[in-house]
């Protein structure tokens, strides 16, 4: 994710007691604008384990498609094995 850097405004006051209780105000800014806007931020933790089968292996990338994959909303790394099985589980519906 990019930064771009924009001009806001605050009140003095809060500005000043927002400093003196070192309140990170552009983090503070940002959350409320997410708030507002429904947007989530997901943090990814790092792996190289499938925490389904603890098999090791890479991470999957747009040029090698497998690999481990982080599966939300389970926000679990999952390796291509146990991702296509759990798919093969999902029932298919019949006519």
């Amino acid at each position: 994710m990019t930064k771009k850097q924009v001009m806001t405004s605050i009140d003095s006051d809060i500005h000043k007691k927002a400093k003196e209780a070192q309140l990170n105000i552009s983090a503070l800014t940002e959350w409320a604008i997410r708030d507002k806007l429904n947007k989530t931020q997901v943090d990814i933790p790092d792996a190289d384990k499938c925490e389904f089968c603890g098999k090791e292996e890479a991470k999957a990338s747009r040029d090698n498609l497998r690999g481990l994959t982080w599966l939300y909303p389970n926000e679990r790394w999952i390796c291509d094995l146990c991702l296509r099985t759990r798919i093969n589980q999902i029932p298919v519906g019949q006519k």
